[in-house]
């Protein structure tokens, strides 16, 4: 007796350890994806505002509890009857599915018809009518529109991302957007809507393989509001970088000499050049990455010294971006004036010699 007593205490003990063990795996799991978290905060900061403008009243809303679970597991053991909307993220090319109970539906139905807010309220049970699904739609495209801007405000890098509800279903069976065994993230929300007592839950419910495009920022830490921009930095860094001085090079006219002849070059020698005034002369601005933007220039003067008249506007969109962000950060942009003229051909000096002086730097590049 006192052997299968204890042989019963063993096992129970063994039980305990299984399940713990499972609920800690369920808790590793969870914290590999910090920036869910922050996504689920967003999401209720920026629905208790969209709510309270639609509804006209103050609403409340926090996150009752979050996990991974097994997709049929929860389809199975859903904890109330409500409404099933299955909805698409363009973007991720999968589905996932937002679950709100009745009494946020039947809320939603009574504040969108034009109900008291003072006049509390007990939901009883019945099945959805045509008109419940089309308001129901309305507040589960609110949600969307607020978890894909949440997905956005927590990464950046995720980018604008298009969710919309496809379906709205009462039975689980006809809302299976996955198999069973797939995990998925269920974050179930909590909403009190007016003082009047009327509440109920939302449940979203993101399957994995709809997060597998972006699951490499989800794995990553929370780097912070990245909007707050410290401005005074930003102003230095870019007046820095507009003040930087940039090599360009000139370039009139590219030659090829057999090396014998070059070898032979001495101070004086006159090198025959096809260009004349009217040649364009190429401007060469090249980046860190070695990337050369070219622009195109007339020889003139300005001044009394040699100049180029621009022909093309590839500086104008080497430097568009740079100007977008001076005119973003308020920074005045240097204005040079454009007086250069036209000037005719240059007359070639003389040597001491005699030799014409128009050296080999003159028909290279300056």
């Amino acid at each position: 007796m006192a052997d299968q007593v204890q042989s019963k205490t063993n096992s129970s003990e063994q039980n305990r350890k299984v399940i713990r063990s499972k609920i800690n795996k369920t808790i590793d799991r969870f914290e590999r994806y910090p920036l869910l978290d922050v996504v689920w905060d967003q999401l209720i900061r920026r629905l208790m505002q969209r709510l309270a403008q639609v509804y006209g009243v103050t609403v409340e809303a926090q996150v009752m509890s979050k996990d991974i679970i097994r997709f049929g597991h929860y389809m199975e053991d859903l904890p109330f009857a409500g409404l099933l909307c299955v909805f698409r993220a363009e973007e991720w090319h999968d589905h996932g599915l937002v679950v709100i109970d009745g009494g946020i539906a039947e809320a939603n139905l009574e504040f969108l018809l034009g109900g008291d807010a003072e006049t509390s309220f007990d939901p009883e049970p019945r099945s959805a009518t045509h008109l419940d699904r089309a308001l129901a739609r309305q507040l589960v495209d609110a949600v969307l529109c607020e978890l894909a801007d949440a997905f956005t405000a927590a990464r950046t890098e995720i980018g604008a991302v298009d969710m919309h509800c496809e379906r709205i279903e009462t039975s689980p069976q006809f809302a299976a957007i996955t198999r069973p065994q797939t995990p998925a993230f269920l974050a179930r929300i909590q909403v009190d809507i007016g003082d009047a007592g009327r509440c109920g839950q939302i449940d979203v419910v993101l399957p994995m393989p709809m997060l597998e495009p972006i699951r490499r920022y989800l794995t990553e830490a929370y780097r912070g509001d990245q909007k707050a921009n410290d401005l005074v930095w930003a102003r230095h860094i870019t007046q820095a970088l507009l003040a930087h001085p940039l090599p360009i090079d000139a370039e009139l006219e590219r030659l090829t000499i057999p090396l014998d002849r070059v070898m032979r070059w001495q101070v004086g020698d006159l090198l025959p050049l096809s260009a004349d005034a009217n040649t364009p002369v190429e401007l060469h601005i090249r980046d860190t990455s070695g990337h050369a933007t070219r622009i195109s220039g007339r020889l003139g003067a300005m001044r009394g010294n040699k100049a180029l008249r621009l022909l093309t506007d590839a500086a104008e969109k080497f430097g568009r971006p740079f100007g977008e962000l001076a005119a973003e950060l308020k920074i005045d942009a240097v204005k040079i004036p454009n007086s250069m003229t036209a000037a005719g051909p240059m007359e070639p000096t003389t040597h001491p010699i005699g030799k014409p002086t128009r050296h080999a730097s003159q028909g290279g590049q300056a």
